[in-house]
């Protein structure tokens, strides 16, 4: 199987524990951001700002986000860009960044508005990452409106390029709801985008999304040596969960990378054996077996035999 293809729920990536806690909201933001099953498919996010020089998500790691970007992702500088408002500007404010189609597929655009708390102890950034059908041209056409609109000096974008690399900061009316004032300047295909925002919607989605995330990786999180042994099949095994939780996914077509059970299907493997083996068995028996000799517990790939015990090295043979 080739590892140069980019997976959009590679289970490889989660080699250390602070990437590991990330792999409940992840799954859950890809359900979102990739689904076929007709909801408005907008993923809620939020950055805190902690200390003088600290932006954390709070819920998905203690890390700095900075720490948490990909370097060769094409959302990393907009991130930092966003990062960076958060830290050094003190009015309250909102910010769309839009990345016209390529490359993804469609259009992903992120709106975000600067809050601070009643009690004044936190500031922080209520954001929603939007995937739209919206065209290169309108695309194009709205940055150079957004851009019009603002009180900041920004370079008037000529193309598609330029607009990529504008976080366009917008100043709200002080009467208006920053979600609501951007609804009536940002006009996309999908009506029920903005709708589902200001109803709390997506909000609600997105906590299902996670709750059920939760469930289907605990034994992952419990039984860490099937990311290393079996990432691809695992990885089928969390799509195939979250789409019988009614969380169908079409992530081709979305552009977030291949799915795992489309990668097991073309290589010749049967991911009906892996999904159905979680349960720790597989046609053999018992996946977990204390050694014989030792009485540690051996935990062995679904679907394969091992000689040694995974402790002691003694013959097991199971």
């Amino acid at each position: 199987m080739s590892k140069e293809q980019f997976i959009a729920l590679d289970l490889r990536r989660y080699d250390t524990p602070q990437k590991l806690a990330s792999l409940n909201n992840d799954t859950a933001s890809l359900v979102i951001e990739a689904s076929n099953t007709g909801n408005p498919r907008v993923n809620p996010h939020h950055y805190i700002k902690r200390e003088r020089n600290k932006v954390i998500a709070p819920g998905i790691d203690r890390r700095d986000v900075s720490e948490m970007f990909v370097r060769n992702d094409p959302l990393t500088p907009a991130g930092e860009e966003i990062r960076k408002l958060l830290l050094e500007d003190t009015e309250n404010f909102a910010y769309v960044w839009i990345s016209p189609p390529n490359p993804w597929p469609e259009t992903r655009i992120d709106i975000g508005a600067k809050r601070i708390t009643k009690s004044k102890k936190f500031e922080y950034f209520e954001s929603y990452g939007i995937s739209t059908t919206l065209s290169k041209d309108d695309c194009l056409k709205l940055g150079q409106l957004l851009v019009s609109v603002s009180s900041n000096n920004y370079l008037f974008p000529q193309n598609l390029d330029d607009l990529k690399s504008i976080v366009i900061k917008l100043e709200i009316p002080p009467e208006k709801d920053p979600f609501s004032y951007l609804s009536e300047i940002i006009k996309l295909p999908e009506k029920e985008i903005f709708q589902s925002i200001l109803d709390g919607t997506a909000v609600k989605n997105k906590a299902k999304a996670l709750k059920k995330a939760t469930i289907v990786n605990k034994p992952i999180m419990k039984n860490l040596s099937v990311i290393y042994s079996n990432p691809f099949e695992y990885g089928a095994y969390i799509e195939t969960e979250m789409e019988k939780a009614g969380f169908g996914m079409n992530l081709e077509k979305s552009g977030c990378g291949k799915s795992n059970i489309t990668l097991l299907n073309t290589n010749g493997l049967n991911t009906e054996t892996q999904t159905l083996a979680f349960g720790y068995s597989d046609e053999y028996g018992s996946l977990e077996f204390p050694c014989p000799s030792c009485g540690a517990t051996n935990r062995r790939p679904s679907g394969q035999l091992i000689s040694n015990c995974q402790n002691c090295g003694a013959n097991v043979r199971c």
